[in-house]
């Protein structure tokens, strides 16, 4: 139980890698807000099975792209479970699309969501742990932003905006004990990323021989790399991008 006594704000928790990360820091012993912009049925799930481990949990509305949704989401959160210690800057989009075909719009979106939707959600949570004397901020980024994609140019440079990001608010939030770190996730399976899979999603941990772990990755692999940079076990870590991807950058 790292984290007993922690509250944790997840963003994009209601399925796939969030709702692996939400089930890992629950296990942890962290209450848990899990964020969601549509899937309010999925986030509840998740909500529920949390709360029938025993473990504090509610679902708050937000899109994260949003400054005003996600400044009243992060002080919901604090008046319901009294603080916040730890955020996961999960949520994300990747709207597959060639480097043609990729409009205004779609560009606008993606770096909207997945940039500036982290900063947003680290400005208005840092200022709770600002307050409270310290905490973790960890953003999941991606393998991605170093490797590049033929069809992800638009979310490659999100994540490698993010990168960034990570390393500047090391610097800019040290001095409050806050700590800020990324994780470089690999190939996972979800929803998000069917099309990579001629067979649609595998089920997770399935054989791979495209990585040197021999698997692909699942949810949970994620997750447990969220409680070692959440807890105490970091506590000298910060700025710091840690890949969790079966080695796929070494290849």
């Amino acid at each position: 139980m790292k984290l007993a006594g922690k509250v944790a704000v997840v963003t994009g928790g209601s399925r796939g890698i969030g709702a692996g990360i939400c089930e890992e820091l629950a296990a942890a012993g962290a209450a848990v807000a899990v964020n969601y912009t549509n899937q309010e049925s999925e986030a509840n799930a998740v909500v529920e099975r949390l709360r029938g481990a025993g473990v504090p949990a509610r679902a708050f509305r937000a899109d994260v792209s949003k400054k005003n949704e996600v400044d009243r989401m992060m002080d919901d959160a604090a008046e319901a479970f009294g603080r916040i210690d730890i955020l996961v800057n999960n949520a994300g989009i990747c709207p597959f699309s060639d480097f043609f075909a990729i409009d205004e719009a779609t560009w606008r979106r993606t770096i909207d969501v997945n940039l500036a939707g982290a900063f947003f959600c680290s400005q208005a949570a840092g200022r709770h742990m600002r307050r409270q004397g310290g905490g973790s901020i960890i953003h999941i980024s991606t393998v991605t932003a170093f490797r590049g994609g033929p069809e992800q140019v638009h979310y490659a440079a999100s994540k490698g905006g993010l990168n960034s990001l990570t390393s500047s608010m090391a610097v800019a939030l040290g001095p409050y004990g806050i700590r800020t770190n990324a994780i470089l996730c690999g190939g996972v399976p979800t929803d998000i990323n069917r099309r990579q899979f001629a067979n649609g999603v595998p089920a997770p941990k399935a054989k791979s021989r495209g990585v040197p772990a021999g698997r692909i990755g699942s949810p949970e692999d994620i997750g447990k790399a969220v409680v070692f940079l959440a807890s105490d076990d970091s506590e000298w870590v910060t700025g710091a991008a840690l890949a969790v991807d079966g080695g796929a950058l070494v290849l």
